[in-house]
């Protein structure tokens, strides 16, 4: 071992020191704010809904975000129950919970999920061919659910695919697997100032191992009648989202944009006019 080698060593356990303990300060930051969005989001079972409550019958499954902390999701979840009373709501942790890159990273755990979960919804759907099943995934949950929908059989169908700033590349082929397995549409929240899936994904991956941009940054690329994708613009500061990542747990913006996908009596094009309603004209216009 040369000198310079040596004398080197103990800078870098310093360095490599100093990179643990930021990141568990930027863990414990990032918890504490999904937390804060998380309480405030509950009050928002006390404001109107986007559509009075519907008898169908039916089954949510909501994949949370790389953390796999399911608490901050509470605000959307009260939403829906009320919205849709005779539906199960289904959360699945699919990762381990708050190692956020190692779960974003665990590309054979991940699909090893897929696998199982599209399993449980071919089992589900041959015992309840009549009922509403909705894959719902936030982030890196958005990934994994892209990632079931691929791994589902034959034959086997779900009725949406409502993606919430998904960490997949923009070029999974989501038409193809649409085509093939979504019987109404699939949703795609994005935004060009979500730094999680932009250079975050660019940083550390996406779930299926691509370095670049994600689909929850740039929309996917491909052009599908049965995809609706909203994508965040500069004004939307008035309707209670600022771009980022967090700001999709916002009660005001949940409430307005994302709970009115659940609708069983909405289309895809009906959605994205509803969409535009809600936002007005663009400073753009």
């Amino acid at each position: 071992m040369s000198w310079t080698h040596r004398a080197l060593s103990p800078l870098r356990r310093c360095f490599r020191a100093f990179l643990w303990v930021s990141h568990g300060v930027m863990r414990v930051l990032a918890v504490a704010a999904l937390a804060w969005f998380a309480t405030a989001a509950r009050s928002s079972v006390q404001t109107p809904q986007p559509f009075p409550p519907d008898d169908a019958q039916g089954r949510i499954i909501v994949l949370p975000g790389i953390h796999n902390t399911l608490f901050h999701l509470n605000g959307f979840i009260d939403m829906a129950r009320v919205a849709l009373p005779n539906f199960e709501i289904d959360m699945r942790k699919w990762g381990v919970t708050f190692l956020g890159i190692r779960n974003l990273r665990a590309a054979e755990d991940n699909n090893a999920f897929a696998r199982d979960l599209a399993a449980d919804i071919s089992r589900w759907r041959r015992q309840n061919p009549n009922e509403l099943l909705y894959l719902i995934g936030y982030s890196g949950g958005g990934g994994v659910a892209s990632l079931v929908l691929q791994e589902l059989p034959d034959g086997v169908v779900i009725d949406r695919l409502i993606l919430i700033a998904p960490a997949i590349s923009a070029e999974f082929p989501i038409d193809q697997h649409a085509r093939e397995h979504v019987l109404e549409f699939v949703v795609n929240f994005a935004s060009v100032k979500d730094m999680q899936v932009g250079l975050g994904t660019r940083l550390f991956g996406t779930i299926d191992r691509k370095y670049e941009y994600a689909a929850g940054f740039s929309g996917f690329s491909d052009v599908s009648d049965q995809l609706a994708q909203w994508h965040w613009r500069a004004d939307d500061h008035q309707i209670g989202h600022y771009g980022n990542h967090v700001a999709y747990l916002g009660r005001r913006w949940q409430r307005d944009f994302l709970v009115p996908a659940l609708d069983p009596s909405i289309s895809r094009a009906r959605l994205e006019e509803y969409w535009r309603e809600r936002r007005g004209p663009s400073e753009n216009d």
